[in-house]
């Protein structure tokens, strides 16, 4: 389905509601310009609390420095 820009603005609940079903949805500023594809996309991975294993062994810390920096009373 293809829309224009004017169209799409008074539609957009119902041209959601399309795309999120799988149709094609492409919306134009004008007749002869290029479309735009709308798609769903899909949800976003949870967040974890695990450490990212990329970083393993990279990162080094202690506890008194994370208190020393974030807690420096300023005179």
């Amino acid at each position: 389905m293809g829309v224009t820009v004017l169209k799409a603005k008074g539609n957009l609940s119902s041209l959601l509601h399309r795309a999120e079903t799988g149709e094609a949805v492409y919306i134009r500023r004008r007749r002869n310009e290029p479309r735009f594809c709308m798609v769903p996309e899909q949800d976003a991975p949870g967040r974890t609390l695990m450490a990212d294993p990329l970083w393993k062994g990279k990162v080094a810390y202690d506890d008194a420095s994370i208190w020393e920096s974030e807690f420096h009373e300023e005179p």
